[in-house]
């Protein structure tokens, strides 16, 4: 399996499913990946804390906007983790196994040196390879893990329109340049693709926007509504 690619005459938009197809069911759950995997899509992206010596599946540092729960994340028990259905790194990579494109977003970490290593030991095991995407908006993180794993890419999230475009990408060694969708615009694209990175846009879940993102060359979309992307994208070709 490759990254998409910038040709957009033999390859539609890319698809893939933030935090698994989370339209349909909890996002970062067993229920959201196993869905997103039966619709076929392109990718599927899902955050990353890193927690206590595990690498745990969640968005948040607190259960309370996904399991209506006040607990935070690092007070966790692991019989607790069974029991409210979080999902580690491992069980998530496990699952998708080569199916598709995996964008890993490392959001936090209590220890940076033991993240690494944890990282390493799972692409020793072969779950992490070139076809992983890591990514996050802590570029700091990103730099860490870039040198310890050089065979993966690398999409650096950023939330703002920067005055030089992409050349934050090619300043920081990343393949990627993930951006916000209230904030892309046409000339960072072809920026971006000039320079030889990719641009995959967050979080878009509006079939008009998607299809001007499409028209502007967007490489691939983050979005909830995957069945929907999917039927428009790829059943039409666009």
């Amino acid at each position: 399996m490759s990254l998409p690619c910038f040709n957009k005459s033999t390859q539609p938009m890319q698809i893939i499913a933030h935090r698994g197809a989370s339209t349909q069911a909890l996002e970062n759950s067993l229920a959201a990946f196993e869905i997103a995997l039966a619709q076929g899509v392109d990718g599927i992206e899902f955050d990353v804390h890193f927690v206590n010596g595990q690498a745990l599946v969640l968005h948040d540092t607190n259960l309370k906007r996904t399991h209506q729960l006040d607990i935070p994340i690092q007070t966790l028990l692991p019989e607790q983790l069974i029991d409210y259905g979080i999902l580690t790194l491992k069980d998530v990579l496990a699952l998708i196994n080569g199916q598709c494109v995996v964008n890993i977003e490392l959001k936090s970490t209590d220890n940076l040196h033991a993240l690494v290593n944890a990282l390493q030991y799972l692409c020793k095991q072969g779950l992490i390879n070139s076809n992983t995407v890591i990514s996050s908006f802590d570029h700091e993180l990103l730099d860490a893990s870039q040198q310890a794993l050089p065979q993966c890419q690398y999409g650096g999230l950023i939330a703002h329109l920067p005055q030089d475009l992409a050349q934050y990408a090619v300043s920081l060694d990343f393949d990627i340049v993930a951006i916000a969708a209230d904030v892309v615009c046409e000339a960072l694209i072809v920026d971006a693709h000039a320079k030889g990175k990719q641009v995959w846009v967050y979080t878009v879940d509006d079939p008009m926007q998607a299809q001007a993102l499409a028209r502007w060359q967007v490489d691939a979309i983050f979005t909830n509504e995957t069945g929907l992307m999917l039927n428009q994208f790829h059943i039409s070709g666009l």
